[in-house]
């Protein structure tokens, strides 16, 4: 090995090597993957790179500030006004197998005001604290609440109103929406939500059996 790579290796953290192992062996099996699938993974490089940064790391400590944002929006085009057609179907990945709650695709206002949107914590997510996802979705389940909050047909409406929209209601934030839970092909429960990445506004789908932080609100219409 040269003295260069071996500098470079000394720089890297023991427990982030101990981390990489550990990733290592809990990457799918052969078995469980398909050759398409891995060379489909392989071609596309950043959509891996935004998979693991989207589902290891916290919003926070990923680095928004290495791209410059785009201009801001004219205040004018920031309309708080949220128009969904719940007569069009949410578009779900390929790799959903079953959708939790399809009677609740079509529950909710035709219009409403962004800004009277509850940003809704669990009492797991407060003061610093954080709890499992699957632990949100059994409260909202139990206390019959999975209906006041936002699907994914008003997620995709949200993001087409673009990052300054996003900034001005969200900044800091990955907002979520409970009402779309999905289950995937290998059996994982997932949810949808919005954040920002390089500017833009991201759909993303986060799984249930991950820690949930304070800035992490799931959007309600208030009761």
């Amino acid at each position: 090995m040269s003295s260069t790579a071996l500098e470079n290796t000394e720089k890297v953290p023991g427990w982030y090597i101990e981390f990489l192992a550990a990733l290592l062996r809990q990457a799918p099996r052969p078995g469980e993957l398909s050759q398409g699938m891995a060379e489909s993974w392989m071609s596309g490089q950043e959509s891996l790179k935004n998979v693991l940064r989207d589902n290891l790391c916290h919003p926070d400590d990923l680095d928004q500030k290495a791209k410059p944002a785009p201009a801001p929006e004219p205040e004018a085009k920031l309309d708080p006004i949220i128009r969904v057609d719940r007569s069009i179907r949410p578009s779900y990945p390929d790799w959903v197998k079953e959708v939790m709650h399809p009677e609740l695709e079509t529950v909710g206002p035709a219009e409403y005001d962004i800004t009277k949107l509850e940003q809704w914590l669990h009492d797991g997510q407060k003061g610093g604290k954080w709890i499992e996802g699957n632990k949100i979705y059994a409260h909202l389940k139990k206390t019959d609440t999975l209906k006041t909050c936002l699907g994914l047909r008003d997620l995709e409406e949200i993001q087409k109103k673009g990052i300054a929209y996003f900034r001005k209601h969200f900044a800091g934030k990955a907002v979520f929406a409970w009402a779309s839970v999905v289950r995937g092909r290998h059996g994982n429960l997932s949810v949808p939500y919005l954040y920002e990445s390089g500017g833009l506004v991201v759909l993303g789908w986060r799984w249930l059996v991950i820690d949930w932080f304070s800035s992490y609100p799931a959007l309600r219409h208030a009761s």
